[in-house]
């Protein structure tokens, strides 16, 4: 944890910032310990319960903040349970990716079967083991062949690791509990020291949140992921120089535009879309055969903390099972306010409308798309390797981003309300609206 200059603050006195906003339920002198809180998986991410830091509606996260020493390790013992994906992923305090693991890569207990692997398989366990990198820096280096290791922050100078565990799940296949998550057991020199059950009683959002932004605040890292957009609407990768950290999914990518509102006016997205695994009989995903394992669009306030659109009751987000598709397997959006959504677009079965939210906001809506299969590269991953050039121009980005993804590139433009009554989506197209920020 590396203080900024010139703030006149020493790192005792943040330290003790850092039990009092966010995290210590007891004494400074946990601190010392390797697990600041007396259970683990306190805090959970749903636009219900805490929306920050671009979530998909579709998805849950369950977070444990932690402090290691240079010789603790935290141990992640877990059983499966029935969901389109499943990960372990780790973040420093500004939630920069450091290291991650998923369902079908975890690394099973003695015994035990993998169902994201054998579609016969109704359950198993499997465990992992966070420790402090070797290095610093982010990402984390790769831990050794047939390690359960998820490497953490590198040791500070001032003797420990403090960072995120993240669980995230998306699309369960029914509700799971506090108890169903994985138990945390910590060491110190090889010696066990305690055993953590999951948390029966969730904490406050708030103090995740509040440090989080005092974190974020000292290294100067307010910014969301994208730059001034041009007039019309250009979805292309966010530049990682720009995203400041928001704990994104290292098996997800993303493009990204910015939206600007004006009254009468609504968004069209469109693209072919991508072909994703249905549930097994025993719950889970059978993985042969398609192109994703999952795909969304979603709908955020530009604006920290950055949580998803949700606007009377629905939903900013829409997962590759909730989108409609034509005949030709083409999805079309709408983002618009409740006033300006056309009456076709209400009435037709192959349109899927997103809210747009708070029309004083900026807005940035997101494609992401989930560990594409290995012959499929039309895809937001192919446009973040070969698109994200920092000397390029957001038009010669997205262009590049749309020769790459073909007929999968979410291709996008203002348009009238009044002209979608006319002619559609296509006239959409056809003429579209300029739309230029104050």
């Amino acid at each position: 944890m590396t203080l900024p200059p010139n703030r006149g603050i020493s790192a005792r006195l943040f330290l003790a910032l850092f039990c009092a906003i966010a995290l210590c339920q007891a004494s400074y002198a946990q601190l010392a310990l390797p697990l600041t809180l007396g259970c683990s998986w306190p805090f959970k991410t749903t636009p219900d319960t805490l929306n920050v830091m671009y979530p998909d509606s579709n998805a849950i996260y369950w977070t444990t903040p932690y402090v290691l020493l240079p010789s603790s390790r935290i141990e992640i013992k877990g059983d499966f349970f029935p969901t389109r994906f499943l990960s372990i992923n780790t973040y420093n305090t500004l939630g920069e990716s450091l290291s991650s693991t998923y369902d079908t890569q975890f690394v099973l207990n003695k015994g035990s079967e993998n169902p994201f692997l054998d579609s016969t398989a109704t359950g198993g366990s499997f465990h992992a083991t966070i420790a402090p990198s070797p290095v610093a820096g982010s990402p984390a280096p790769t831990p050794p062949a047939g390690s359960d290791i998820v490497y953490g922050p590198h040791i500070n100078q001032y003797g420990f690791s403090q960072g995120y565990v993240v669980i995230r799940s998306y699309i369960p296949n029914g509700q799971v509990s506090q108890s169903e998550l994985p138990k945390l057991t910590i060491s110190v020199a090889g010696h066990t020291i305690a055993t953590v059950s999951p948390c029966k009683t969730l904490s406050s959002s708030l103090r995740l949140l509040l440090y989080n932004a005092l974190i974020r605040y000292w290294n100067g890292q307010f910014n969301a992921p994208g730059a001034t957009e041009p007039d019309q609407l250009t979805f292309r990768p966010p530049l990682s120089t720009q995203a400041g950290g928001a704990f994104p999914n290292d098996y997800n990518k993303y493009v990204v535009t910015g939206m600007s509102y004006q009254k009468g006016l609504i968004a069209v997205v469109r693209g072919r879309a991508a072909t994703v695994p249905s549930f097994g009989t025993n719950g889970y995903p059978l993985l042969k055969g398609q192109e994703l394992r999952y795909w969304s669009m979603c709908n955020y306030d530009h604006i920290f903390p950055f949580p998803v659109v949700e606007q009377s009751g629905q939903p900013g987000c829409a997962a590759d099972y909730q989108t409609a598709l034509d005949a030709d397997t083409y999805y079309t959006y709408i983002v618009a306010a409740p006033g300006d959504i056309p009456a076709n677009a209400k009435t037709d079965k192959t349109v899927t409308i997103l809210p747009w939210g708070k029309t004083q906001v900026e807005k940035a809506l997101i494609f992401r798309n989930m560990l594409p299969d290995s012959s499929f590269t039309m895809t937001t991953q192919t446009a973040n390797l070969k698109c994200a050039d920092p000397n390029q121009t957001i038009e010669q980005n997205a262009a590049c981003t749309a020769n790459y993804m073909g007929p999968y590139y979410p291709q996008a433009t203002y348009c009238q309300k009044t002209v979608y009554e006319q002619g559609g989506w296509q006239a959409c197209f056809q003429n579209p609206t300029q739309v230029r920020k104050n």
